[in-house]
């Protein structure tokens, strides 16, 4: 419909109004300019540029002042008053704000015709989002092609046929094709065949949208088998599966390395031997093949005689190739279902599956027969005997740890009887090992709850009659074991060190009891203590020993030091150096049990005794004219050539006396005179004149 002239003149100030409006407020920037200046800008285009609209048309800014200095070549466009072609292309420009920050723009130009007169128009919108998405967007991909492409471990990209679609560089050098190559190669024909259906099995999983990780074998080019590897997960593209992308990494040496590892972990480093962890595993492998004891077998706990002893004089290279040496030995004596393994140190342990009794006792006899040939090393033949335990299972619902401590209390058994010898584990062995647990534990706090206690057994001379020592001679009266023997605790109390705290406390007491005697006015004598190897090697136990006499006011000359022979097998140099030390401070020094030992008659020379102690064996052999009675006839003319007084120890009978006596031993002691008493009992015998 055609409007009327006059009508459409009559509307125009409407029209005007409304497009004024429009303008004004329209969602996006709008701009006029004449002769590079702004001469209009709605509300949109100033708060885009951060000015008030009648800022902009007042002062009438040079649109350039507001354009970056980059970017002012861009603007040619806009200040065009052709109607060419490129016009109608948008411009991308960096404007500055009122506030100094620069924001990007797009400008649409255009121009019109006003009152005959060209003017430069245009709209605004604010694409400083989009330009920075973008250019986020654009590192982003730059990061991840050069993670692709510089990566260390190979990346690449499978259709749904599992075709390579993109390898990175890595790919070519891991498995030595080219990228050209391996481009619509089938993943699979890379593959170990005993592989195949794992990694198979990966792919399928990614196609189903589930990442997962696989160890696989690769075959490369040259046919090198390497291992990789390998994390395979889905592409999606609008929900919709677009293959899959798979990171792949060499881990050949990392292999290698945990095999290494493993190896560690399960063998002895020196031997090759399963471990300990190892031997405990196929042990209770065994005991389960044995379903619940029917199928019999038997562990064998080995341990070498005497080898700190080697290691420590020869050193430790020749005790670790002794170790192969005896390794290879007990080896020529195994089935191929036997397992032998180093426990731990000298400790060897083996299983020997569906083995009865008979059987083992043979194999172990071989094996000692094996094992008595001298080890011929480095120049030297080295003798070596070996204590055997043996625990049978007995389908009893035992544990490995169970079997394993079985054949270790049996070996302990073995190794008392310092012989070549093998033990079969009984009940009555855990029964003693746990007494002496027992005895262990309750040691520990027997002194402070006043458990202990000293007899004493007179030391005579033999010519007078007269009392010339007392030896103290500890006593244990538990809660409700009652007494036990010495020769059950002060053992165990070697083993676990408790001697030390013992041996003080008997030194104590025993320097307070003498002091004591002395003070009721008996004649005086000396107190006997003895001594172990342990408190001898402390470092400053002369100096203990004369502080613990100091403390109880006690001069050094009444108290003698009792030094069992054995001790002098251990640590020569330091041992001698400490009873020097006692020696000059003057206290008697005797040594016991003479005979029974190793220690050689130099030793008689070398170390500083006042006294030597013939061993009760000795004097037992007396009553019946054995070697026994010439034996203890030479110790006492050795000793007192040397300058020695002798004591006779287990004095029972007239016979034994008389003898002694004729021989000119000095000192006697034993049941012939009195047995061990408490300290109180014996007031008679210090009053006798």
């Amino acid at each position: 419909m055609e409007i009327p002239r006059e009508k459409g003149q009559e509307e125009l100030p409407f029209y005007r109004t409304l497009i004024t409006a429009l303008i004004e407020h329209a969602p996006v920037g709008i701009y006029m300019m004449e002769n590079g200046a702004l001469t209009y800008a709605n509300d949109s285009y100033a708060k885009l540029v951060g000015y008030a609209a009648e800022e902009i048309r007042r002062e009438k800014f040079g649109f350039l002042e507001l354009v970056h200095p980059d970017d002012r070549r861009l603007t040619a466009p806009l200040f065009s008053e052709s109607d060419d072609r490129r016009k109608g292309v948008p411009v991308r420009i960096r404007t500055r704000h009122k506030d100094g920050h620069w924001i990007y723009t797009e400008i649409h130009p255009s121009t019109a015709l006003v009152n005959e007169k060209k003017v430069q128009y245009g709209t605004v919108i604010d694409i400083t989002e989009q330009v920075l998405a973008q250019r986020q967007l654009l590192e982003y991909h730059e990061e991840i092609k050069a993670l692709f492409i510089h990566s260390p471990d190979a990346i690449f990209s499978l259709d749904e046929h599992g075709r390579f679609t993109s390898t990175n560089p890595r790919c070519e050098s891991l498995t030595g094709y080219t990228k050209e190559e391996l481009l619509h190669m089938p993943f699979f024909t890379l593959i170990d065949p005993d592989d195949l259906q794992s990694a198979l099995d990966r792919f399928g999983d990614a196609k189903r949208f589930i990442a997962g990780s696989t160890n696989l074998r690769v075959i490369r080019k040259d046919g090198e088998k390497i291992s990789v590897s390998v994390t395979h997960f889905p592409v999606k593209m609008d929900g919709f599966p677009r293959g899959t992308c798979g990171i792949a990494r060499n881990t050949t040496d990392q292999a290698a390395a945990a095999r290494k590892m493993e190896e560690f972990a399960y063998a002895d480093p020196v031997t090759g031997l399963p471990n300990r962890k190892l031997f405990e595993d196929r042990l209770e492998q065994t005991i389960r093949f044995s379903r619940d004891g029917r199928l019999p077998f038997a562990v064998l706990s080995i341990n070498l005689n005497r080898f700190k002893l080697i290691n420590d004089s020869y050193g430790h290279q020749l005790g670790d190739d002794l170790l192969t040496l005896v390794t290879a030995r007990i080896q020529g004596h195994l089935r191929l279902t036997d397992t032998l393994s180093r426990f731990a140190g000298d400790q060897f342990t083996l299983i020997l599956p569906e083995t009865v009794q008979e059987e083992a006792m043979r194999l172990i006899r071989s094996i000692q027969r094996g094992m008595r040939e001298p080890f011929v090393l480095h120049g030297h033949s080295i003798a070596l005997t070996v204590s055997i335990g043996i625990a049978f299972n007995r389908g009893n619902g035992e544990s490995a740890q169970d079997i394993i401590r079985y054949a270790n209390i049996a070996m302990d058994h073995s190794k008392k009887l310092r012989t070549d010898a093998y033990t079969v584990y009984t009940e009555e062995m855990d029964l003693q090992t746990s007494y002496k647990l027992q005895i262990q534990r309750d040691l520990e706090t027997a002194a402070a709850k006043n458990e202990l206690e000293l007899f004493y057994q007179p030391i005579m001379a033999l010519k007078t009659g007269k009392l010339t020592a007392m030896e103290a001679l500890i006593r244990w009266n538990h809660p409700r074991l009652g007494y036990i023997p010495p020769a059950d605790f002060i053992p165990v109390a070697e083993e676990c060190s408790l001697i030390l705290s013992v041996g003080n406390w008997v030194l104590q007491t025993a320097c307070r009891q003498a002091k004591k005697w002395q003070a009721s006015g008996a004649a005086p004598f000396k107190v006997a203590v003895n001594v172990s190897t342990k408190q001898l090697q402390q470092p400053f136990f002369a100096e203990h020993v004369l502080s613990i006499m100091k403390e109880a006011e006690l001069e050094p000359a009444w108290i003698e030091l009792e030094i069992t022979e054995s001790v002098l097998l251990d640590d020569v140099h330091a041992i001698k150096e400490c009873l020097l030390k006692l020696k000059e401070a003057g206290i008697c020094i005797s040594i016991d049990d003479f005979g029974t030992g190793y220690t050689s008659l130099n030793y008689l020379r070398e170390y500083p005794f006042d006294k030597v102690k013939i061993d009760r064996a000795f004097i037992e052999d007396i009553n019946r004219d054995l070697n026994g009675k010439r034996i203890a006839s030479a110790i006492i003319s050795l000793a007192h050539s040397l300058h020695m007084d002798v004591v006779a120890e287990g004095i029972e009978n007239e016979l034994q006396y008389e003898y002694l006596l004729g021989e000119n031993c000095n000192e006697g002691q034993g049941y012939y005179f009195s047995r061990p008493l408490p300290a109180d009992s014996l007031t008679g015998l210090l009053n006798r004149p």
